[in-house]
C-alpha cells in the first residue's frame, strides 16, 4: 500500500506491516517479520511505535483516511446527487483495487472483528460512512433516493457492498473484470435506492 509522502522514514515500516498483516493477521503477525520485511532494526520501529498494536492502528487510520480523501475528491466533480454516488462506489473500488492488502486488512481485521477495534469502527463510520449518509440523506431531500429509505443502514450496506465485492475480486480471484463489477455494483446498489422513474417526489421545501 503506498502511503503519504509525510510519512517519511516511517514508509518502508507501513508497506512491510502492510504487507505483513494482510498475510498472517494481527495475532500472528510480529515486529520481528515486519523489521526484516522492511529490512530495518527491530528497535527502529519501537522507536516509531511502542508497540504492534500501536503499529496496527496508526495504520488503519492512514489507510482510512486515504480512503476519505480519494473519494471526497472524486465526489467533488459531479454535481447531482446519483451522479456522486456512482462517483463514490467508483473510488471506494479503484482504492481497493489499488490497496488490496489494506482491503484485506480492514474487512478480516477491523470490521470482522469490531470488538477488538471499536473506536476503528466507529472512526469508519463518523468518517467514510457519514458520506455515503449525508449524499443518501440530500438525495432524499432532492427526491432522487426514497424517502422509506433507511439511510443508516443503506450506508454501511453500500461500503460493505463494494467491499465484499473487492475483496472477493482482486484479492481472491485470480482473474476480473473490473468495468463489470463496478457496472455490477452501481445497477445493484443505486437501482435499489432511487426513485423509481415517474414517482420522483418533489424536493423538500
Amino acid at each position: 500500500m503506498r502511503m503519504t509522502r509525510a510519512l517519511g522514514k516511517r514508509l518502508p515500516i507501513f508497506e512491510a506491516a502492510v504487507a505483513v498483516f494482510s498475510e498472517k493477521g494481527f495475532a500472528r503477525a510480529t515486529m520481528e517479520e515486519i523489521a526484516k520485511r522492511a529490512g530495518i532494526a527491530k528497535g527502529t520501529i519501537y522507536y516509531n511505535y511502542r508497540s504492534k498494536k500501536a503499529l496496527f492502528l496508526s495504520l488503519i487510520e492512514e489507510g482510512i483516511e486515504r480512503l476519505e480523501t480519494a473519494v471526497k475528491r472524486e465526489i467533488a466533480r459531479k454535481e447531482d446527487i446519483l451522479g456522486r454516488l456512482e462517483a463514490l462506489i467508483g473510488a471506494q473500488l479503484s482504492f481497493f483495487e489499488e490497496h488490496r492488502d489494506y482491503c484485506k486488512i480492514l474487512l478480516s481485521e477491523v470490521w470482522g472483528l469490531g470488538n477488538r477495534w471499536e473506536k476503528q469502527v466507529e472512526r469508519l463510520r463518523s468518517g467514510y460512512i457519514s458520506i455515503i449518509k449525508e449524499l443518501l440523506q440530500k438525495g432524499q431531500a432532492e427526491g432522487v433516493i426514497r424517502k422509506n429509505l433507511e439511510v443508516d443502514t443503506a450506508a454501511t450496506a453500500l461500503f460493505g457492498a463494494v467491499a465484499v465485492a473487492a475483496l472477493n475480486a482482486f484479492v481472491f480471484e485470480t482473474r476480473y473484470r473490473y468495468d463489470s463489477i463496478l457496472q455490477t455494483l452501481k445497477d445493484l446498489l443505486l437501482g435499489g435506492i432511487r426513485e423509481p422513474a415517474g414517482t420522483v417526489a418533489a424536493p423538500e421545501s
